[in-house]
């Protein structure tokens, strides 16, 4: 698929901050899943480009003048394809035993450790299979119900109230994975939605290692594996690590934030598209 992608990001403070810094993760890799076909990003201040811990593209923006807004946007092309689901190893940075490692956000507590060791002889016997399954249970239970959670809801707290956003799919999702022995990294982008789902557009989702198989994309909201429909952008341990942006600043008192994703078919018209619209 080809597809476009419009993002833009709108910070406004109610009195001018002094300084802000923002880490912004919204650089796909490219890769025999993706091709970025053009990319850019648009942001105030001074930026600084490097690849973070976990490989993941990423730029440093700092505004160090006074200012009552901030605004970063990302406009762009992607040619990607469907590799059922794996996620192409072009010179990991960390072994897939290092995602075995909890964090605040994905630790498990009584209720989700009870829930995960009921798949433990499925993932044993056939781990793609019984990673399938738990992914299927999980969305059952946690009903995506838009503004039910905020960005510091654990995988605990979400599995208790049975309903979360994608971010909290995808926590539920990587601490049962973990608890079972399974390496599970967060995995932040955007999904093509055909205008079906458009508060979908920017996305989060969960990469497995299946021994033999390597990082399988699972898209828990959907209960579907990544496929052509997905851009990835970063990956981690939890939401933190992987988010589009993340930053922090000094003075500007509260906050409003505004943002707005499109992600689009940028397939270019077919034969017989062209001629009618050369008839019209």
């Amino acid at each position: 698929m080809r597809l476009k992608v419009r993002h833009e990001t709108v910070y406004r403070y109610e009195e001018p901050a002094s300084y802000s810094i923002q880490y912004v993760r919204l650089t796909p890799p490219s890769n025999a899943a993706q091709r970025i076909l053009r990319w850019r990003l648009s942001t105030p201040g001074r930026v600084r480009e490097h690849v973070d811990a976990f490989g993941n593209p990423m730029h440093v923006v700092v505004v160090d003048r006074p200012h009552s807004e901030i605004r970063i946007g990302v406009t762009g092309e992607v040619e990607s394809h469907d590799t059922d689901g794996v996620w192409p190893d072009d010179g990991e940075p960390h072994p897939p035993a290092l995602f075995l490692r909890s964090t605040p956000l994905t630790a498990p507590d009584p209720a989700l450790l009870d829930f995960a060791g009921g798949f433990a002889e499925r993932i044993a016997a056939n781990a793609a299979g019984g990673l399938e399954a738990m992914m299927q249970a999980i969305r059952s239970h946690v009903c995506y119900v838009q503004g039910a959670t905020h960005v510091g809801t654990t995988a605990a707290g979400a599995w208790q109230s049975g309903a979360g956003v994608c971010q909290d799919h995808a926590h539920v999702f990587t601490a049962c994975c973990r608890a079972l022995g399974v390496p599970a990294r967060y995995v932040s982008g955007y999904l093509f939605t055909d205008g079906q789902h458009d508060e979908m557009a920017s996305h989060a989702w969960v990469e497995a290692w299946v021994d033999g198989v390597g990082w399988l994309g699972h898209d828990i909201t959907n209960g579907t594996r990544a496929c052509a429909r997905h851009v990835r952008l970063a990956a981690g341990l939890d939401y933190l690590d992987a988010s589009p942006i993340r930053g922090m600043r000094r003075g500007g008192g509260s906050e409003r934030m505004v943002v707005r994703v499109f992600v689009t078919d940028g397939q270019p018209p077919s034969a017989i598209d062209q001629q009618q619209q050369q008839q019209q």
